[in-house]
């Protein structure tokens, strides 16, 4: 359950771009054996992200303001009528536009469908446009050079992990005056075993 968010005070020394995700986003977080694996990719080539947030899927663009309860039904209403769905990893791939490196994410017009859900919901409304195209990625490692990005696809290329998961459920992720992000609350999807 949310305890709390950062105070203006503690946001005060973050980016612009950091200082958007103060109350938050909602992603999919794989379970193990993936979280693991990438985990492991993350802190190895780009700790710095790894330390922000374990390894994940972005889904919405960040919440603009703290849920209501009504916020919280709306969202569980609209969770529960979307159908879980398995989730694709892997192979290794680009991450565009930027430099860096992420495993393709497939279904993703399943993904897509699903963050439009999401993003349809009234506590979204007062956010900004979305600044890019939605385009499901797990990424292993971001704000490196055009240069790193080729090293490290060769040097990941048939060793990067690939399956799948079943996604029954997606997290809301809020991060703490450190900018780390930890899972508060969960939003079950149709067929899932939600438990409380």
């Amino acid at each position: 359950m949310v305890t709390g968010y950062p105070s203006e005070e503690e946001i005060r020394p973050w980016k612009p771009w950091q200082r958007a995700y103060r109350f938050g986003v909602i992603l999919i977080f794989p379970p193990d054996p993936p979280m693991s694996e990438v985990n492991a990719l993350r802190g190895k080539y780009d700790p710095v992200s790894q330390a922000a947030c374990d390894a994940h899927i972005s889904l919405t663009v960040p919440l603009p303001t703290a849920p209501s309860a009504a916020d919280w039904r709306e969202l569980e209403t609209l969770t529960a009528g979307f159908a879980s769905f398995n989730v694709r990893y892997g192979p290794l791939r680009y991450y565009l536009p930027a430099p860096g490196v992420c495993l393709a994410i497939e279904p993703q017009s399943e993904m897509d469908a699903l963050r439009a859900l999401l993003e349809s919901a009234s506590v979204f409304r007062p956010a900004p446009p979305r600044p890019y195209p939605f385009s499901a990625h797990m990424t292993i490692a971001e704000f490196i050079t055009v240069e790193r990005t080729e090293s490290l696809m060769a040097e990941l290329e048939g060793v990067a992990p690939h399956g799948s998961f079943p996604c029954t459920y997606v997290s809301y992720a809020v991060p703490d005056a450190r900018l780390h992000f930890t899972e508060r609350r969960r939003l079950y999807l149709h067929n899932s075993e939600a438990s409380v």
